[in-house]
């Protein structure tokens, strides 16, 4: 087995080779060309395919590409030293470059892996198949709410499912 791409080129390559690719970058670092009102975030996070109707050029030094941002087209360049991660969003295997993270990003990062995991969800009890035959009714997920506000239909809905099962983290990797 071959060893993956560390180079975040061949690292974003490989990924838009894949399909959807999320890249994560330092929007305040210099030579960085995105719309105003991103130019300050640390964490913006912007997806690529090569099936863009724009051209994608990505190169040793950054990637440029017009992107969309609230239906409006945009010249974004994004120099290689601002991008301190790249994964695919469905699948969340990708890299990450903590030498590139800035430091907010990194203290986040590092509270995340040392908290402690969710509690186990408990085991519901069993009820025996000829009483649950007769106590269950099937609980659609759709149901009519004619009148009703949609805070109310959200407040409903939460009362009866119960807590969500905690989603489940990314495959990250680490390049030092």
């Amino acid at each position: 087995m071959q060893d993956p791409p560390t180079s975040k080129e061949a690292v974003v390559l490989k990924l838009l080779s894949e399909g959807d690719t999320m890249l994560c970058l330092d929007a305040r670092h210099q030579g960085v060309r995105v719309p105003p009102q991103h130019a300050n975030n640390h964490a913006l996070q912007l997806i690529l395919n090569l099936n863009f109707p724009q051209p994608i050029d990505v190169t040793a030094e950054g990637v440029s590409v017009n992107l969309s941002f609230g239906g409006r087209r945009f010249a974004c360049y994004i120099p290689m030293e601002a991008v301190w991660a790249v994964f695919h969003p469905d699948t969340m295997q990708g890299m990450m470059w903590p030498d590139s993270m800035p430091a907010a990003v990194k203290a986040d990062f590092a509270a995340r892996q040392q908290a402690p995991p969710p509690p186990a969800a408990l085991p519901q009890p069993s009820t025996p198949p000829a009483a649950a035959a007769k106590t269950s009714q099937p609980r659609g997920r759709l149901r009519p709410v004619a009148g009703a506000s949609k805070k109310n239909a959200d407040e409903e809905d939460d009362d009866e499912e119960g807590p969500q099962p905690p989603r489940q983290r990314g495959h990250l990797r680490i390049v030092k």
